[in-house]
């Protein structure tokens, strides 16, 4: 018994660390993305 729950443990570990890698990377990119953008409007409003 104890070694079924320490495999359920551990695949759900897995899962969730995978889960929080790509969120993570999701914030990143969305953020760069919008400071991005953002420099990009401060460049254009300037050169108008």
């Amino acid at each position: 018994m104890k070694i079924a729950l320490d495999t359920l443990r551990h695949s759900v570990q897995r899962r969730f660390a995978a889960l929080g890698l790509l969120c993570g990377l999701a914030i990143t990119v969305t953020w760069w993305l919008l400071v991005a953008r953002t420099v990009w409007i401060a460049i254009e409003w300037a050169s108008a």
